[in-house]
């Protein structure tokens, strides 16, 4: 065991990084690979929380709806990852990029007056972001009807080029978060990535 240098008090290390998670009004965070079995058990975890803070159930639907598309954004697209070791099986039709592990940051909160918010972040190549802004800010300023209609076009079109998923994602969180939503990138200096954060806000 690596000794504990004497002026590190622990404890207090600790302490002062939940208080800053409360500081933030965050209640539950999560940061590491992302998968099926994690993003499960952080889903069951909320819906207990919400249960017991008495939540309404069409704001539950949002949260939880939108902690499923954002984790599964950062299983799909995170630009930072672990490919599996040398001899690790592969499943048939996969390949190791496939089944690699994608790491990301989930941040679950709330803000006065009870409102929610759901943050998902994670590492992409600066190359995707135009495409990304543009597909994101293409989505503010419209109402439900407006987004429930755009869904249906994209679901009749198919998936858009590059799309790992139906396409619909961002479209589902933005109709979904009454109280709106945001976006932002933070170049990561001496690399061709940055930290994309996007954060949905419900109430």
């Amino acid at each position: 065991m690596r000794p504990t240098p004497f002026h590190l008090n622990i404890a207090e290390d600790a302490y002062r990084f939940r208080t800053e998670l409360d500081r933030r009004d965050i209640v539950s965070s999560y940061t590491g690979p992302m998968t099926d079995d994690i993003l499960s058990s952080l889903g069951n975890s909320l819906r207990t929380k919400m249960e017991f803070d008495e939540a309404d159930s069409k704001t539950s639907r949002g949260v939880f709806s939108a902690l499923v598309e954002q984790a599964q954004n950062i299983m799909r697209y995170s630009a930072e990852t672990q490919a599996p070791p040398s001899g690790h099986d592969v499943p048939e039709g996969q390949t190791p990029e496939d089944i690699s592990l994608r790491f990301g940051m989930v941040l679950i909160g709330r803000v006065d007056l009870g409102a929610w918010f759901v943050s998902c972040s994670n590492v992409i190549d600066n190359s995707a972001i135009p495409r990304l802004r543009a597909n994101i800010s293409s989505l503010q300023g419209l109402d439900r009807k407006e987004l429930s209609a755009m869904m249906k076009e994209q679901l009749r079109d198919g998936p858009p080029e590059g799309s790992k998923g139906a396409g619909v994602g961002w479209i589902t969180i933005a109709r979904d978060a009454s109280g709106g939503f945001e976006f932002d990138f933070f170049p990561i200096l001496g690399t061709d990535k940055s930290y994309f954060t996007f954060k949905a806000y419900f109430k």
